[in-house]
C-alpha cells in the first residue's frame, strides 16, 4: 500500500505520559520528572563523583592482550547464498570525570525548558501500536539550522531517540551534534489538532573537530539523574568524545593508539646506498569510525581498520584491550562500520565491515558471515534470536538465524537505497515490523513473519509511505509513544534543480 502524505490530522489517540528531560546551560532542575519504566531506572555504578576520578582522566595503563581461545569461524559465501552452521555451545544455551573544553565547541542555541508542573507516572507496560494503514501526521519541523552554505551542504546523517524517549540525537554534515526535545505538549498523547511547530530548534549543539562518523547514546539515560544524560561521539582525526547532554560540556576522551613499525634509513649524502636502518614503535592516536556501549555501559568499544578497540568507560584515557583481525578474527577484514550487542545475550557482540563482512564475538570470535556488498548497519531483534544487517547500494537487507549462524531466515526487498549513504532501519518495540528510509523519500514497512513457513508475499512491503522528495536517511522509533523521527537530506554535488530537504522531523502515527 502506498500513502502519500498530506499532513493531515490523524485520529484516535489515547493518553500518555512520559518524561522529559529538563534543564539549561547553568543550572539542572530535577523537579516534575515523571517516572519512567523500570527497566530505565537500573544503571551500573559508573558514574562517580568528579573528586574521585579526576586523577583517573590521564592514566593510560593498557592490558596486554592474552590469546583467545581458538574457536570455529564460520565464513558464508555471499548475499544471497549462504551456509548453514551450529553456533558453538557456549552462546547457544543462553559518574565519569569532567574534563573543560573550549566555548566555542559548544553552541548552547537556546536556554533548556524546564517544567513545572507534575507530570503522572507512565505505566512502563503501555506502549502504542504504530498504525501505518494512515499517512503519519506532522508534529514538528527543524530547516533553519540545516540550511547550506558555501562551505558544506549540512544535510542531516541520521538520528536516534534517547533511552528515555526525551531526546533526539541528530549529527549533521556541518561537523555538528544537535540535541532537540521532545516537545511537552507531546507527553499526554493527546496532541491538540492544530499542533504544528515549524520553527523546532535544537535545545543543544555541540561541534566537532571533523565529519561525525558515529553516536551512541548511554544504555541506562534517565532525564531524572543528570549523571547518565550523556552520548559518545567519534570524528574525523578526533578521540572519542563522552559529552553531557545537559550542558554540552566534555565528560571525558578516550584515545585509541595504533602502534606502527617504521623503518627509519639512514643515508649519507655521498651514497644512495642504506647503511644502516633502524626500527623501532612509534604510538599514534586514531579516529574511530563506529562506537558502541557494551556490557550495560561499562565498557566502549570502538572500530577500526581490520580492529576492534575497548576501554573502561569509568577510565579515559588509552584502551585496555585490542581485537586484532589478522591474528584474532582471520575472516575478518575491512573498516569496521558499525558495532552492536545482544539485548538478550550480555556479552554477545556483532560488528559489520565495509569489506562486506559481520562478525560474531563474545569473549573471542565465534563465526563470521559475509554479505554481498559494505555492511553499514546490524541491528539484533530484541528476542536476540535474529540479526538484520543493511548493506550499501541495495535495495535488499538479511535477516540472520542465530540459533544456526549463517543461515538467512529471509530477505526483505522494496527500499530505494541506490547510494553509499547509510541508510537507516528500525524496529518497532514490540518486534512485529520494521521500518526503512529510502533514497526517494519514501518509508517502507515490512511486517516481520513470526513463523519459519510463510509465503514469499509475506516478505513484500506492507506499506510504502511517502514523507519527503528527498532522501530520508535517519528513522528512529520512539519507545512509548507513536511518535516517528526522521532525518533527510544526501549529497547532491553537481546536480542542478533538484529539490533539497536538509531537515528533522517529528511524526504522528497512530
Amino acid at each position: 500500500m502506498e500513502i502519500e502524505c498530506e499532513e493531515t490530522a490523524v485520529e484516535s489517540r489515547s493518553p500518555i505520559t512520559t518524561p522529559r528531560l529538563n534543564g539549561n546551560h547553568e543550572t539542572v532542575e530535577n523537579d516534575a520528572k515523571s517516572e519512567t519504566c523500570e527497566a530505565s531506572q537500573v544503571q551500573p555504578d559508573l558514574f562517580v563523583p568528579t573528586e574521585d576520578t579526576c586523577g583517573q582522566t590521564n592514566a593510560e595503563t593498557r592490558l596486554e592482550s592474552g590469546v583467545i581461545p581458538n574457536k570455529t569461524d564460520f565464513l558464508v559465501s555471499s548475499q544471497s547464498q549462504v551456509t548453514c552452521v551450529t553456533l558453538p555451545e557456549q552462546i547457544a544455551s543462553l559518574e565519569i570525570s569532567e574534563q573543560t573544553r573550549d566555548n566555542e565547541a559548544t553552541n548552547i542555541t537556546e536556554p533548556r525548558n524546564v517544567v513545572s508542573e507534575d507530570t503522572s507516572s507512565v505505566d512502563s507496560t503501555c506502549v502504542y501500536k504504530y498504525n501505518w494503514s494512515t499517512a503519519p501526521r506532522v508534529l514538528c519541523v527543524a530547516t533553519k539550522e540545516y540550511q547550506p552554505t558555501n562551505l558544506h551542504e549540512n544535510f542531516t546523517k541520521g538520528c536516534q531517540w534517547s533511552p528515555d524517549g526525551t531526546c533526539l540525537l541528530v549529527p549533521s554534515e556541518d561537523f555538528k551534534i544537535r540535541i532537540y526535545e521532545l516537545p511537552v505538549e507531546l507527553y499526554s498523547g493527546q496532541v491538540p489538532s492544530d499542533f504544528i511547530q515549524t520553527n523546532f530548534t535544537s535545545a543543544l549543539t555541540i561541534k566537532e573537530g571533523g565529519l561525525v562518523y558515529d553516536t551512541c547514546w548511554y544504555p541506562f539515560m534517565d532525564s531524572r539523574e543528570p549523571a547518565t544524560c550523556c552520548f559518545l561521539s567519534t570524528s574525523r582525526e578526533s578521540p572519542i568524545h563522552l559529552w553531557d547532554a545537559f550542558t554540552g560540556e566534555l565528560r571525558a576522551t578516550y584515545r585509541a593508539y595504533n602502534q606502527l613499525v617504521v623503518a627509519l634509513l639512514l643515508l649519507t649524502l655521498s651514497m644512495q646506498l642504506c647503511k644502516s636502518a633502524s626500527v623501532f614503535r612509534v604510538d599514534e592516536v586514531e579516529a574511530s569510525i563506529s562506537v558502541q556501549f557494551v556490557d550495560s555501559g561499562r565498557e566502549i568499544w570502538c572500530g577500526f581498520k581490520n580492529a576492534v578497540r575497548t576501554f573502561d568507560t569509568d577510565r579515559p584515557g588509552r584502551q585496555t584491550s585490542d581485537i586484532q583481525f589478522k591474528h584474532n578474527f582471520p575472516n575478518m577484514i575491512g573498516l569496521v562500520s558499525c558495532i552492536r550487542e545482544n539485548p538478550f545475550m550480555p556479552g554477545l557482540v556483532a560488528f559489520g565491515t565495509y569489506s562486506k563482512c559481520i562478525g560474531l564475538y563474545k569473549d573471542g570470535p565465534l563465526c563470521t558471515f559475509q554479505t554481498g556488498s559494505g555492511v553499514t548497519q546490524i541491528e539484533f531483534s530484541p528476542c536476540g534470536m535474529k540479526l538484520f544487517s543493511v548493506v550499501r547500494k541495495n535495495s535488499e537487507f538479511l535477516c540472520w538465524d542465530l540459533r544456526n549462524p549463517g543461515n538467512v531466515l529471509y530477505s526483505l526487498e522494496g527500499r530505494q537505497s541506490d547510494t553509499n549513504q547509510r541508510i537507516q532501519i528500525a524496529i518497532t518495540p514490540d518486534s512485529k515490523q520494521i521500518i526503512s528510509g529510502g533514497v526517494d523519500g519514501n518509508i517502507v514497512v515490512w511486517e516481520l513473519p513470526e513463523i519459519t513457513d510463510y509465503n514469499e508475499e509475506d516478505l513484500y512491503p506492507k506499506y510504502k509511505i511517502r514523507l519527503s522528495k528527498d532522501c530520508i536517511n535517519g528513522i528512529s522509533l520512539h519507545t512509548r509513544l507513536p511518535i516517528i523521527a526522521t532525518s533527510s537530506g544526501q549529497r547532491q554535488c553537481g546536480i542542478e534543480n533538484k529539490h533539497r530537504d536538509n531537515s528533522v522531523r517529528l511524526w504522528w502515527a497512530s
